[in-house]
């Protein structure tokens, strides 16, 4: 069923047209793109604009496959000949799903392919500065992991503050218990984010991957404000790590001044900073005279501010990890596709699917739309008033199982920024995807198949 299925989208001129689509879009973007003119842009616009192309026309594909499949075959009548062979309901339907997702696997390796021998032609370009050619060799084409600092526990020092005022003091809080310890812990947060001038922070990264290699070089990068900024917006900043479980020095301090509301970054050298997958970096302030406290306040915005950089893998394994991401997201879709076929026609089919890929690729809007992160202290701060709770309560997990976020279900952001593409990361976008596509199709797809008549005329 699965091989009869490949061969009926390969004869369908839907897929035809979609083939010769890509073939010119394999062919044409690597000498089209120029992004910002230097190799490094070239080859990141390649890459991005490249393989977002084959996603979404190897998902058109798949997804007019997966509907004309079944819709057709009870349209025209013929389906009742297959079920008069030894072969069940269930095993037609999931040999359709198999059949699509062979072609647009077979579609999908041979572009990726091509893109990756384009990349590598366009890599070992001649660079015009030696910057550009170091851009390629320590951004795009590798996999590094950026670690932000563990966040310490400020939910229960904040929940011991608010029992000790209500308890101890009989204190009111007007918005309520639960709006206070919010308070608190956005105020202890900010103290952890802040440097006073003379004064350290010590942040720890837990839960790090280990480094590709042994001499692997450390990057530090960060972004700094001041409460109130200097004349000439220039700040002083140490840099030093430890070891994460005796805090002695693994290094002489690093001393930097730089501009604020910038990004820096540096190389804190090869020296080894890991200890059992934990890191830890003091940071400090240092007053602009030694023998004077004077200087500037100045704070992390958020705790991604300040991150560590360094390998984990390569580039290839990255790039079949972006490539795996694609592979989802189509056969999610062909699952919806085949299953809406079950019961309508292929016109119906193809729009509900769409409509469904649509949804799915902006769930993060949907949910930024109704608040689903946001914190509201009183009712009439939320839009939605009293029920503001309620709602979110029914429609913020209706849409996050209803509706993957395929746009954070991606790997090619990641690819062209050199960030290591977590595998754990990849086994819940399959399970989300992957496994709830086959939910729908097995369950209430199968059972609406089974109940059909093969040989019944589809209006």
């Amino acid at each position: 069923m699965a091989r009869l299925t490949f061969w009926e989208g390969l004869r369908m001129r839907v897929v035809l047209v979609v083939v010769i689509a890509l073939v010119f879009v394999v062919l044409r973007l690597p000498f089209a793109l120029r992004g910002d003119e230097t190799l490094a842009g070239r080859l990141q616009t390649f890459l991005s604009y490249s393989l977002t192309a084959v996603g979404f026309l190897v998902a058109v594909a798949s997804t007019f496959l997966a509907c004309a499949t079944l819709a057709n075959e009870f349209k025209t009548q013929t389906l009742h000949l297959v079920v008069t062979k030894p072969v069940s309901r269930f095993q037609i339907l999931i040999g359709k799903w198999l059949g699509v997702n062979l072609l647009g696997l077979c579609m999908l390796i041979l572009c990726a392919l091509v893109i990756y021998g384009f990349a590598v032609f366009i890599k070992n370009r001649p660079a015009l500065f030696l910057r550009d050619a170091l851009t390629i060799r320590d951004v795009i084409w590798t996999a590094r992991t950026a670690a932000s600092p563990t966040e310490p526990d400020f939910l229960t020092p904040a929940r011991e503050m608010v029992k000790e005022q209500v308890e101890r003091q009989g204190r009111f809080f007007a918005a309520g218990d639960q709006a206070a310890v919010a308070e608190y812990v956005q105020k202890l947060r900010d103290e952890w984010l802040r440097l006073n001038v003379a004064e350290a922070e010590l942040y720890e990264f837990e839960g790090l991957l280990p480094p590709e290699r042994p001499d692997t070089v450390y990057q530090v990068r960060y972004r700094v404000r001041a409460s109130s900024p200097p004349l000439d917006d220039l700040v002083t900043l140490d840099f030093q790590f430890r070891d994460p479980d005796t805090l002695t020095p693994l290094g002489p301090p690093s001393r930097f001044k730089m501009p604020l509301n910038q990004e820096h970054q540096f190389l804190a050298g090869a020296t080894p900073m890991l200890r059992g997958g934990r890191a830890a970096l003091l940071v400090g302030n240092p007053p602009v005279q030694e023998d004077r406290m004077l200087g500037f306040v100045v704070f992390f915005e958020s705790r991604d501010s300040l991150k560590v950089l360094y390998r984990v893998g390569s580039f290839e394994m990255n790039y079949t990890k972006a490539v795996l991401f694609i592979f989802l997201h189509v056969a999610f879709l062909s699952a919806v596709g085949v299953f809406f076929s079950t019961f309508t026609s292929f016109p119906v089919a193809a729009f509900c699917t769409f409509a469904i890929y649509a949804l799915s690729a902006a769930s993060g809007v949907w949910l930024e739309a109704i608040g689903a992160n946001d914190q509201y202290l009183t009712p009439k701060d939320d839009p939605y008033g009293s029920l503001g709770p309620f709602i979110r309560a029914l429609l913020v997990p209706l849409i996050q199982f209803a509706f993957p976020d395929l746009a954070r279900y991606s790997g090619i952001r990641n690819l062209i920024d050199g960030y290591y593409i977590r595998l754990d990361e990849l086994l819940w976008a399959a399970a989300h995807t992957l496994g709830y596509g086959l939910l729908l199709l097995v369950l209430p797809g199968w059972l609406i198949f089974r109940a059909r008549e093969a040989a019944e005329v589809q209006v």
